[in-house]
């Protein structure tokens, strides 16, 4: 959640041939004209305010904002492309009391992804997909979510772009097995769209298995909310891989972010960032999301490897927050954990958070740091807060990912110069993970939390293959149902 600005050129999208056209408002059913193609491509702009099911055997192109309103649920078929348009900076928004029902398979998963050809796709080429539930914030039950959203005319925007309120179980839908590509831009100044947004999204929503690859902003982002997620995965984001705000208070489990060297977001890149809200105050709930076996592989590789002077932390805890991180792993960024006390309204409020056991990481590794593996703003808390978490935590600038890690954690496609795509996040022989998970504190020890032996997001399983894709770059996605 920063304050900054990307210029993204505005170029218009060529089409091969003429494409089908379907109009959706508020009056009805959608009704689609006919064009002159082969009939797969159907254009959709405007509001799907009934049940609607996008099937696998056309490609979506969005235009523009399109709503899910009035209560409607748009269902997915497993193998659907959707596309973004980058001229009208398309971005797919869910509303207070609609859903999304987008359950793909590890065969067949859901592709959101540019309407660029192959090779001419990057980050921001259209907005991403943005959830608004009924959550409790802390800002309020009536709060406008940030990215430049604009009601349709006419219309009430709260019943468009605003989110909170006082369900807790509230349900948004479902998205798994999902692949986001290309998403995540700048709408204006200071209103940013993430790959996935998510502005006080209930427990009853299901995330699960979800890509976000090339973000132009944050990966994901949770404002508020309780919703809980597991296997998500974050590929050469622009700005922060995981961002936490407003009173976020799910549970997330396997998750992996993996920077790239030159990519980074001139205000700062962090792995984490987390807030309470943006003055740092006592606000309720308070952000106290709980995360475990989380990875997070920063953009120094090796000890002699550089980056972008852009990145910054690994995990930045500021504002108040009181977020939480067990049995995970952060790699090769130039700080791997900073408590930061410089932005709230009581002073040493964050750093205290973690004094009281409010904010809990334990049993986790900051490692391949190049300037501080820990760094503490706080004057006064500095010495007991960097005793209690070297005491549960490990914090060694020399023990990078290549050799102690994984087998092959960095083979990650054309866009980022290597190839073949093929990652391999399976557990090396010998890891600093293979064992010493510990599920024993309140926090992770109930029953959303697998119990497993390893730290960090994978075992001997890498739960990306089948699915997720590595080099999407390449990929034409002029074929119905061709995801891979």
């Amino acid at each position: 959640m920063k304050k900054r600005f990307l210029l993204f050129s505005l170029s218009a999208l060529l089409l091969a041939g003429a494409c089908k056209k379907t109009t959706i408002s508020d009056n009805g059913p959608d009704t689609e004209k006919p064009g002159t193609n082969n009939g797969n491509v159907v254009e959709i702009s405007g509001e799907i305010t009934s049940n609607t099911t996008w099937t696998a055997d056309k490609i979506y192109l969005l235009k523009g904002f399109v709503y899910v309103s009035n209560g409607a649920t748009l269902t997915i078929e497993p193998g659907t492309i959707i596309k973004g348009d980058k001229a009208t900076k398309a971005t797919l928004i869910v509303t207070r009391g609609s859903k999304i029902n987008a359950t793909g398979t590890a065969d067949k998963p859901i592709v959101f992804t540019s309407a660029l050809g192959a090779g001419a796709r990057s980050h921001g080429d259209w907005g991403g997909i943005i959830l608004l539930g009924k959550a409790p914030v802390n800002m309020g039950t009536d709060v406008k979510i940030e990215g430049g959203l604009e009601a349709p005319k006419g219309k009430d925007e709260k019943n468009y772009i605003f989110y909170g309120g006082t369900d807790a179980a509230d349900n948004s839908g479902v998205l798994k097995y999902v692949r986001i590509e290309f998403g995540g831009i700048a709408y204006s100044v200071d209103n940013e769209i993430n790959g996935l947004t998510m502005g006080g999204v209930g427990s009853g929503t299901t995330l699960d298995y979800i890509q976000v690859y090339r973000s132009g902003d944050d990966a994901f982002e949770w404002f508020g909310g309780t919703v809980n997620a597991k296997h998500l995965l974050a590929i050469g984001t622009w700005d922060d891989d995981f961002d936490t705000d407003f009173g976020y208070s799910g549970n997330i489990q396997f998750a992996l972010a993996q920077r790239v060297a030159t990519v980074a977001d001139q205000s700062g890149s962090n792995g984490f960032e987390s807030d309470n809200n943006g003055d740092g105050t006592d606000a309720t709930p308070k952000t106290s999301a709980v995360f475990s076996n989380v990875t997070i592989l920063g953009p120094l590789q090796t000890a002699s490897g550089s980056a972008n002077a852009s990145y910054q932390h690994g995990n930045q805890v500021r504002r108040n927050s009181s977020i939480s991180l067990f049995n995970s792993v952060v790699s090769g960024f130039p700080i791997g954990l900073y408590v930061d006390d410089t932005k709230v309204t009581t002073a040493n409020s964050t750093s205290n958070n973690f004094l009281t056991g409010a904010a809990v990481y334990n049993n986790n590794l900051f490692i391949g740091s190049k300037t501080d593996a820990l760094k503490i703003s706080s004057t006064t808390n500095s010495t007991a807060l960097s005793t209690l978490l070297k005491s549960n935590n490990t914090f060694d600038n020399t023990i990078f990912a290549t050799t102690a890690m994984y087998k092959a954690p960095y083979n990650y496609g054309t866009d980022f110069g290597k190839t073949p795509a093929n990652p391999d996040f399976t557990l090396a022989t010998g890891s600093v993970l293979a064992s010493g998970a510990v599920f024993t504190h309140a926090k992770v020890s109930g029953s959303y939390f697998e119990k497993v032996a390893y730290k960090g997001a994978f075992g001997t399983e890498d739960w990306t293959k089948g699915w997720a894709h590595y080099d999407p770059q390449t990929l034409p996605y002029t074929t119905p149902g061709a995801v891979k």
